[in-house]
């Protein structure tokens, strides 16, 4: 008991209590912390003493380094003061576990002594042994920034995206991250890649790359379930056996630049400068791009010039198909009559004619009915999808090809107003 006539001692904090962002754990600001660009990241930590420590353990580094002028004249950071950021917060992290490092950049080499591959291989080095999961690298400005030729190896790592960067044949043997599902290449030059391997990549999105003149680029990834290719230049990649692929998108553009010749998909192909299909299979020269797709269940092919298909392979699990309208040419239709002829199990054709883009205003639907069997329409094919602009004289055109047609009795077609 306390002597009469004094007053107890306060037992509130001495510190005003705790509010705001201040209140969450650690883990979960380390987290929020991780999705914030560097510079941002940094400047937190003039909070408190605590942010600090909470920096150097966030799970994300995204770092942008656009350089200004030689001395950043123009206001903006100088290549040497980026170089020396990212090799500080590289250095103060440590070997924290890291899930996430995205680096956009186009140049941290000052004086031009070709420094710049060097440095990013020792920033790749660094989050490789932080077990990243997700790297991005994006290269924004120098033109044929080449990474190292030797493979890049990390078990944890996930997911690689890579954007306008020359990567060479030793970097894109991916043997040495066994956990890698997701590869984006963007933008990349691959003339030198005689291969691409992973056993473990499931999903593949590659665009705009350019690949050899010489020979087709091999891709060996047993474990492949999806694949986008989107517009490549010169030859097509041989695709080798994937037992767990399901689905493709592929969009072939006028390849060969040097003789003129834009042959997107001809099976029969004789000229060894259409760098768009020709190539060697099993010994035969053949269209060694649809050789490659013809286990998928679910494709879509679009061409932009007419695609003079004559002779293809099975596809023998395909159930859906997409076509734009450089495979409809009339009158005689000799691509679409030749890949539907090798689908045997095809149920649903999706034809998307003289549109731009998604820009379908209308849509026509025909559906099989089995109580009039015509010869012209196989029983496996149930609906056929037409989208486009307007219906007009072209559509009419390609509304009425000989392995299906809307006219006959045994498809019922339907016509939808603008979507």
């Amino acid at each position: 008991m306390r002597p009469l006539g004094k007053k107890a001692k306060s037992t509130a904090p001495s510190s005003p209590a705790t509010t705001g962002i201040d209140v969450l754990p650690d883990g979960v600001l380390k987290h929020i912390l991780g999705f914030l660009p560097s510079p941002e990241a940094v400047r937190m930590c003039v909070l408190a003493r605590r942010w600090r420590h909470l920096r150097r353990h966030a799970t994300g580094l995204r770092v942008s380094c656009l350089a200004g002028g030689k001395a950043g004249r123009d206001g903006s950071p100088s290549p040497k003061r980026i170089r020396d950021f990212v090799d500080r917060i590289l250095l103060l992290r440590g070997h924290a576990p890291l899930e996430t490092f995205e680096l956009r950049f186009c140049t941290f080499d000052e004086d031009g002594d070709g420094d710049d591959a060097s440095c990013l291989s020792r920033w790749l080095r660094h989050v490789v042994e932080c077990k990243v999961r997700t790297l991005r690298l994006e290269n924004v400005w120098v033109d044929g920034f080449e990474l190292e030729d030797r493979p890049l190896v990390s078990r944890r790592l996930t997911r690689l995206e890579l954007e306008g960067l020359d990567l060479k044949n030793g970097f894109c043997d991916f043997s040495g991250c066994p956990s890698l599902q997701y590869l984006v290449i963007e933008s990349c030059e691959m003339r030198d890649a005689d291969k691409v391997s992973s056993e473990s990549l499931k999903h593949w999105r590659m665009t705009s790359c350019i690949l050899s003149k010489d020979s087709s680029t091999v891709i060996h990834a047993r474990s492949l379930v999806s694949l986008r290719l989107d517009g490549h230049l010169y030859r097509a990649p041989v695709l080798e056996i994937m037992p767990s692929f399901q689905e493709a998108f592929v969009r072939v553009i006028h390849e060969n630049l040097d003789s003129g010749y834009s042959d997107d998909y001809s099976g029969a192909c004789d000229d060894e400068d259409c760098y768009s299909c020709y190539g060697a299979v099993d010994g035969n020269y053949k269209c060694v791009l649809l050789e490659g797709l013809s286990e998928a269940e679910n494709l879509a092919l679009i061409s932009e010039s007419k695609a003079g298909l004559k002779q293809c392979p099975t596809f023998s699990r395909l159930k859906t198909l997409l076509l734009n309208d450089r495979w409809c040419v009339a009158p005689a239709f000799p691509a679409l009559t030749c890949i539907l002829k090798h689908s045997p199990v095809l149920e649903k054709l999706t034809l998307h004619l003289f549109s731009k883009g998604h820009g379908h205003k209308m849509e026509m639907i025909g559906r099989y009915n089995p109580t009039d069997k015509t010869a012209a329409i196989p029983e496996h094919l149930k609906e056929v999808q037409v989208k486009c602009e307007v219906v007009d004289e072209k559509v009419h055109k390609v509304e009425d090809p000989p392995i299906y047609s809307p006219r006959e009795a045994s498809f019922t077609m339907e016509l939808r107003g603008e979507k």
